[in-house]
């Protein structure tokens, strides 16, 4: 039998605040990561490569 994994606890509301307090340049880079994550082909090639001109 495998052990249950611990339960993750939701802060929402502490983590949006904490992504508010992050520098601009930071929170673009993350959306882009996201949108990344999401998408798959051309589009998944074209967001990292602007992902990679963002953060040099």
């Amino acid at each position: 039998m495998k052990p249950e994994p611990p339960a993750v606890e939701k802060k929402l509301g502490t983590d949006l605040k904490t992504f508010e307090q992050l520098p601009a340049k930071t929170k673009e880079l993350e959306l882009l990561q996201d949108q990344a994550e999401k998408t798959a082909g051309p589009e998944h090639t074209d967001l990292h490569q602007k992902i990679r001109d963002k953060s040099s």
